[in-house]
């Protein structure tokens, strides 16, 4: 899984936004402390038929790893 995939799942533009704020230097991402985990947060509430539930454990795996690396 790949942030690229899953912005080509995504039809929700908040989703969208959420997802491209994870990436380095996007401009989202300088005012959120935890990209990632708002990403997931966001995926888990649309239906699994926009947005796998493969991509959204790989979001929540990319989650835990960034509030681990903020310890």
């Amino acid at each position: 899984m790949t942030l690229d995939l899953i912005c080509s799942l995504a039809r929700n533009a908040e989703l969208l936004n959420a997802l491209h704020a994870c990436r380095p230097g996007h401009p989202l991402n300088k005012t959120m402390r935890f990209p990632w985990a708002n990403a997931w947060a966001l995926a888990a509430q649309r239906p699994a038929w926009e947005i796998s539930c493969a991509a959204t454990a790989w979001l929540a795996k990319q989650a835990q790893a960034e509030r681990a690396a903020a310890r």
